[in-house]
């Protein structure tokens, strides 16, 4: 499931001085790169922003966050958790109750994405607990979502998603909407759903690409893109997943970048073209290795058992 981390406008708790326009702008500025796939832009301008906490906590703790959230999506682990701590303190010392719950939100996303559910999910819950702002809350319930699909538990991801989605409704929330369609077509492609996840997923594409967010497009093409394989439509979905492995490659998102390779490993595999499918795998675990992604490595190593088995036609 897509990790539901991010990208909502600047919610301050205090009324923003004069003096603080300056840091509110550059904070603003950061969010723009950030949306625009230009990460060490917008990393430089978070770090610009966490330097000014005794001027403007507030903004402060959210380039905290969100510099978090760079970190984690570049598998920088150590530094993502670091920076999401830190932008928690802030918070809490300066009774920043809904920037608190964002930076555990990403706390939570670390885990989540490293695959250890059970340290991810009292963290988005605390995140519940905290929350201010429907935007703030619609994330944790898409990330509870998330996890809950991951372990199978199709009616109770379901439930949260479709929270998630009032939650960002009520926000207005452009981009939590093409978030909510994305984990609701991946909900009904686990599902086996195929034909209904494939429409939520283009309507997913569609919202994403109006947003602007260069990640959230890609990752809502990489997941139309397993459903078009599902379907059988092959050239398709390689066209899909090709483009984004390019825009996951630019930004530098190792997680993303090793799905669409197993994906590709896979639709050559059904192409009945196993060495392709080998050079996409081996290549997926050298960029899993180096980013330090168990789940993703585990899973690559079954996938190549599964081509060197006699007989096995599929990925």
């Amino acid at each position: 499931m897509c990790a539901a981390v991010q990208r909502s406008s600047c919610v301050m708790s205090q009324p923003v001085r004069p003096s603080n326009r300056g840091i509110v702008s550059l904070l603003e500025e950061g969010i723009r790169y950030e949306r625009g796939g230009l990460a060490a832009r917008a990393v430089s301008c978070f770090e610009d922003v966490t330097q000014q906490w005794r001027e403007d906590p507030a903004s402060a703790a959210e380039a905290w966050w969100r510099l978090a959230n760079q970190h984690r999506l570049q598998s920088r682990w150590f530094e993502a958790l670091e920076a999401a701590r830190t932008g928690g303190t802030l918070a809490r010392e300066h009774g920043l109750r809904n920037h608190e719950a964002d930076a555990l939100n990403i706390e939570g996303a670390v885990w989540m994405t490293r695959g250890d559910y059970a340290a991810a999910r009292p963290l988005f819950e605390r995140t519940l607990e905290l929350a201010e702002t429907p935007t703030t809350r619609a994330k944790a319930l898409q990330n509870l979502g998330g996890i809950a699909g991951e372990e199978q538990r199709f009616d109770e991801a379901q439930r949260l998603f479709e929270q998630s989605r009032r939650e960002y409704a009520a926000a207005h929330d452009a981009r939590g909407e093409a978030v909510s369609l994305l984990n609701m077509g991946r909900l009904q492609l686990e599902r086996g759903n195929t034909e209904e996840a494939r429409v939520a997923l283009e309507d997913a594409v569609y919202a994403a690409r109006l947003t602007g967010d260069l990640e959230m497009h890609a990752a809502a093409l990489l997941n139309l893109g397993i459903a078009l394989s599902e379907l059988q439509s092959i050239s398709l979905a390689e066209e899909r997943i090709t483009t984004a492995y390019g825009q996951f490659t630019i930004a530098d998102i190792p997680v993303q970048r090793v799905r669409c390779l197993m994906q590709l490993a896979r639709l050559a595999a059904l192409r009945g073209e196993p060495a392709t499918a080998k050079i996409c795998l081996t290549h997926a675990r050298d960029v899993a290795a180096s980013a330090q992604l168990p789940r993703e490595i585990k899973l690559i190593v079954d996938q190549l058992d599964a081509i060197d088995s006699p007989g096995q036609g599929k990925a």
